[in-house]
């Protein structure tokens, strides 16, 4: 039974749709399903997976919205700005509340920098 959940939640995390080719921040805009977030708590390194009882997007809207939701709910709405560094460096600027977060594109995922921790995002079609 083990195996099998495992299974299970192998294909929950990679998904069963083929994976959009992401190599450069102009392919931003769009929406993205948050993967997972890795970062320091007290002295350990810990990762939390989504899963179907725990999940976030983001959309990047063309005409400069960001929409982040949680489990289907809207938990920030806001303008953001990106400041591209290079194609695969850059900074996410959110209007309200002000705030800078760096991101990067590296193997077809946007990596999110929320203070110590790290978000993965996939682009979703």
């Amino acid at each position: 039974m083990k195996i099998f959940l495992k299974i299970i939640f192998v294909i929950l995390i990679c998904g069963c749709s083929k994976e959009i080719e992401i190599t450069s921040i102009d392919q931003i805009p769009g929406k993205w399903q948050w993967g997972y977030t890795c970062g320091d708590i007290d002295t350990s390194y810990v990762c939390v997976y989504s899963s179907a009882l725990h999940w976030a997007t983001i959309d990047f809207t063309s005409d400069g919205k960001y929409i982040e939701r949680h489990n289907d709910t809207i938990f920030l709405q806001t303008n953001y700005t990106l400041t591209k560094i290079d194609d695969s460096w850059g900074t996410l600027i959110l209007e309200n509340p002000a705030e800078n977060r760096p991101i990067a594109i590296m193997n077809h995922q946007l990596l999110i920098t929320r203070g110590s921790s790290i978000d993965s995002y996939m682009k979703m079609q």
